[in-house]
Parts: structure tokens; C-alpha cells; sequence
């Protein structure tokens, strides 16, 4: 009898942790690209993003910003 439980635990411990590494699989897979696209974007060098300064619409809208492009 004491040999059943044993082995009930052990079974039960042995799903718990396959659901986890399954779960970090999965999850390493999904994230993978969104982390290569942002690493990538950090360190190129040869790309320049630079803030948008005016856009075209019919609403009446301000936007203030401070610091813009600054040091670049």
C-alpha cells in the first residue's frame, strides 16, 4: 500500500513538471522573435529613428514633447 502512494506522488510530481517545461517551452518559442526584433533594433547601427515632428489631420490637437532627438 505504501509503495502505491509512493508511486502516486512521484507520478504527480513527474506531470507538475512537465506542464512547467512545457509551459517554458512554449513560451520560448512564442517570445522569440519579439526578442530577436527588439535586440536587433537596440543594436543597429546604421538605423536613425527620429521623432515625428508633424502629421496631417482635420482634428484640432497639440502634443508638446521634450528632449527629442537629442544627443544624436
Amino acid at each position: 500500500m505504501n509503495e502505491k502512494r509512493i508511486l502516486g506522488v512521484i507520478k504527480r510530481k513527474a506531470k507538475y513538471i512537465g506542464i512547467v517545461f512545457g509551459v517554458l517551452v512554449l513560451a520560448i518559442f512564442v517570445g522569440r522573435k519579439t526578442t530577436i526584433d527588439v535586440f536587433s533594433s537596440l543594436f543597429a547601427e546604421n538605423e536613425r529613428k527620429l521623432p515625428i515632428y508633424c502629421v496631417d489631420t482635420e482634428e484640432k490637437k497639440v502634443a508638446i514633447s521634450f528632449d527629442a532627438a537629442w544627443g544624436k
